[in-house]
């Protein structure tokens, strides 16, 4: 019984999941991978070195070096020697990459409007129960 309903639980997500992209594709920007947007996220919340990347993604900093030469090629971001430490590699996002995070704001705008903000606030808020129980569960809490 329990499986199922996880089962269950599983497939309506992946269909939420595939909705969604099929009715906005227009508005994503396929150009990156997920691995890319992570550590653009993490660039723009200020992780900024290839040693704190490679940690907060657990991949190793030949993994993180290779996917910031392909960020910095396709002009997400741009990298720069700390002068007060010219051992130190500075990141930051490029005009590019500071573009893909505001058009992702604004897609995520207009699926909270014209999606979630169908649902009453009561199947909201037991929404935000279970997802914080879920990730509770995932940190090991």
């Amino acid at each position: 019984m329990k499986n199922d309903l996880i089962q269950q639980i599983n497939g309506l997500l992946n269909r939420l999941s595939v909705q969604l992209a099929s009715r906005f594709e227009h508005q994503i920007d396929n150009e990156l991978t997920v691995k890319q947007v992570l550590l653009l996220e993490l660039i723009r919340t200020g992780c900024a070195s290839t040693k704190d990347l490679a940690a907060q993604l657990n991949i190793s900093m030949s993994a993180v070096s290779q996917i910031l030469n392909k960020l910095e090629t396709k002009e997400y971001i741009t990298r720069s020697i700390n002068p007060e430490n010219r051992r130190e590699i500075v990141l930051k996002l490029a005009a590019k990459g500071e573009r893909y995070f505001e058009e992702a704001q604004t897609l995520e705008e207009e699926i909270n409007r014209e999606i979630y903000g169908q649902l009453p606030v009561e199947d909201l808020e037991q929404m935000v129960r279970i997802l914080e129980q879920l990730n509770g569960i995932v940190k090991g809490e």
